[in-house]
């Protein structure tokens, strides 16, 4: 009687077992289905990020293409209608089959109407079907080109591309935008950059560059800036040997103008929406006579470039002047009085390759900026300089000369310099 009810017992047993195996078997087998789910899902998100970034990363390679195309007005490959031109880049190969494109568009392309903007589509098509797609925009701008107060960028010699403080002087920094210098305490954003620089007794409130990365001071020479120890003269911080300064070809202006008046003249309307072209040769104002520039105006001159004695340029705050001129600069007696105290209304261009003497002493401040790398230039008499300069070889003769650079120089464009075209931001175009 006993042995059928023990026999039922172990089978009812091993029946629960096998039960509760089987249960757990199925549980398991949902939680790595789920888990191996996961897993391919976390895969696929993933790889999408992944490529997702690739499509931006694709839009960028756009407008580098874009701006190569501007720079070098190579249209090649492109499709032209109208005001924009297209184009594509492919062949772009990535893991798990995915391929990509680049689709770039630039309107305005040949900056016509001023409105230029370039748009970049970066593709990425996955081995699914599924596209991947960011766009991006720009705005593209010509490059800013007086960024260093004092830059001296001859090559040829050893002697030269030298910036020299023969006595004393001070370099800083201020911005025209903010106002004029007198209500602004100075700033530490000039930069002074050449082959070598001396500065003997001058002190520098910003940066010196060199080749070398070294300079020649006397003992009350000084580099500071604003974070700059008590009692250092030189920071080291602010002493690099790296200098930088682009030298891009001038684009004297052609086309119809009139004569450079002779004496006492007034030249420009404030009415003028576009500069008025003035045509001279070896020019000298001299013997107390005064040209006033009452609206945007262009000088050309071929040949020297004479302010002397008592005679002036007046730059009213009506006007703008950009002077191009091929052989010496001498500015002496009051020289180029500027208004507008806003150094990117006055710009003198020497267009000359070759060595040339620049003599620069006006009896008053210069708010400009001077661009001369094919000649040396020397500043006397204290001169005091509201802007920037750019010359093969630039020398300090007074005691107590000034340079306040204008920051806001590095936001303004000279159409008289073929800089490049660049981008200074972009963003992300959503649909």
């Amino acid at each position: 009687m006993n042995r059928p009810s023990l026999w039922w017992r172990s089978a009812r047993q091993r029946g629960s077992a096998l039960l509760a195996a089987l249960c757990f078997a199925a549980v398991l087998s949902l939680a790595l289905g789920s888990y191996i789910m996961v897993c391919y899902q976390s895969l696929q998100m993933s790889s999408r990020a992944m490529h997702y970034t690739r499509s931006i990363e694709l839009a960028e390679i756009g407008l580098e293409q874009a701006l190569w195309s501007l720079n070098k007005n190579d249209w090649s490959g492109w499709s032209v209608a109208s005001d924009t031109a297209r184009t594509t880049l492919s062949g772009f190969s990535f893991e798990n089959g995915a391929t990509g494109e680049v689709d770039i568009s630039i309107t305005d392309f040949d900056n016509s109407s001023g409105t230029r903007t370039i748009y970049s589509d970066g593709v990425v098509h996955l081995s699914d079907g599924t596209t991947l797609t960011r766009s991006v925009s720009t705005k593209p701008k010509s490059a800013a080109f007086f960024t260093n107060a004092l830059a001296a960028v001859g090559t040829s010699s050893a002697t030269d591309g030298v910036v020299k403080f023969n006595s004393g002087g001070t370099v800083d920094s201020y911005d025209s935008s903010r106002g004029d210098y007198p209500t602004q305490t100075p700033g530490f954003s000039a930069v002074v950059a050449g082959n070598a620089v001396t500065l003997t007794n001058a002190q520098v409130k910003g940066y010196v560059a060199t080749n070398t990365g070294t300079l020649t001071s006397g003992s009350s020479g000084m580099v500071t800036g604003p974070n700059t120890a008590s009692g250092v003269k030189i920071d080291p911080s602010r002493v690099s040997s790296a200098p930088y300064q682009c030298v891009f070809d001038i684009a004297t202006p052609t086309g119809a103008g009139s004569l450079l008046p002779s004496g006492t003249a007034t030249v420009g309307s404030p009415s003028d929406t576009t500069p008025r072209i003035y045509y001279g040769t070896n020019t000298r104002i001299y013997n107390g006579t005064t040209l006033t520039v009452d609206g945007p105006v262009i000088l050309v001159v071929s040949g020297y470039f004479n302010i002397e004695d008592t005679s002036s340029i007046i730059v009213t705050t009506n006007g703008s002047l950009a002077v191009y001129f091929s052989g010496d600069l001498l500015l002496t007696g009051n020289g180029i009085r500027n208004d507008t105290k806003l150094p990117k209304r006055v710009a003198l261009f020497g267009s000359s390759t070759v060595d040339l003497n620049f003599d620069f002493a006006p009896a008053l401040p210069f708010y400009g900026v001077i661009y001369a790398p094919g000649g040396s230039l020397t500043l006397k008499n204290n001169t005091v300089v509201y802007g920037a300069v750019v010359a093969k070889n630039i020398t300090f003769s007074g005691t107590a000369p000034a340079v306040h650079y204008d920051v806001d120089l590095r936001n303004t464009v000279f159409p008289g310099l073929q800089t490049p075209t660049m981008i200074s931001d972009w963003h992300e175009v959503t649909n």
